[in-house]
């Protein structure tokens, strides 16, 4: 399923009017059943995002060198390239249980669509400060710094997403939104134990 140019431009479009905290983004995306299965395979605009972080980890041990090559370790490539997927469908999977026990089964499907065009723009800004520290440009301190600030900005995204498309209070979206937050810790946290 290949995801055309239109909307990957509709839907990232649509996804920046939500960063501005306008709900005539959500008109952006397509809604339909086919949307819904199209919004996954929009992973693979993160395929970036998965090179720097592979990168990143055989920076951390000590398998980044000029004379290896990047995707040599397939132990390596395997664990993060799962850890992308299982970040990718940990929220979408969680509210399957969670939009019905808020009776929002009928705002499950706009919830995920726009929330997986969401990670992919999360996944590629959160990809940013990681180049920057593996090329060099960055200190360990101050890619931190640059990630910490693009994660609050692209929480309040997800926040006002959540609010809008399962029509919910702020706090319940918060709520959800820390949810994500702690799933995407918890698998990073197993990525890192795995890779060693």
């Amino acid at each position: 399923m290949i995801v055309s140019a239109e909307e990957v431009n509709r839907s990232l479009k649509g996804a920046i009017d939500l960063l501005h905290s306008r709900t005539e983004g959500l008109q952006a995306f397509d809604m339909s059943e086919r949307g819904f299965w199209r919004s996954f395979a929009a992973i693979w605009l993160a395929l970036p995002a998965y090179v720097v972080s592979v990168a990143l980890e055989r920076l951390r041990l000590g398998l980044l060198q000029p004379d290896r090559a990047l995707l040599g370790s397939i132990w390596v490539d395997l664990v993060v390239a799962l850890g992308f997927a299982a970040s990718f469908l940990a929220l979408p999977l969680a509210m399957i249980w969670i939009s019905r026990k808020l009776h929002k089964t009928d705002r499950y499907v706009p919830f995920v669509i726009v929330t997986n065009w969401i990670t992919v723009l999360a996944l590629l800004a959160l990809s940013i400060p990681a180049l920057l520290l593996v090329v060099g440009w960055a200190t360990p301190a101050l890619a931190s710094v640059f990630t910490v600030a693009f994660a609050i900005i692209l929480m309040r995204l997800q926040w006002f997403a959540t609010k809008e498309t399962l029509g919910v209070s702020a706090g319940l979206a918060f709520g959800i939104v820390v949810i994500g937050v702690v799933l995407n810790l918890i698998i990073d946290g197993i990525t890192r134990t795995l890779i060693g």
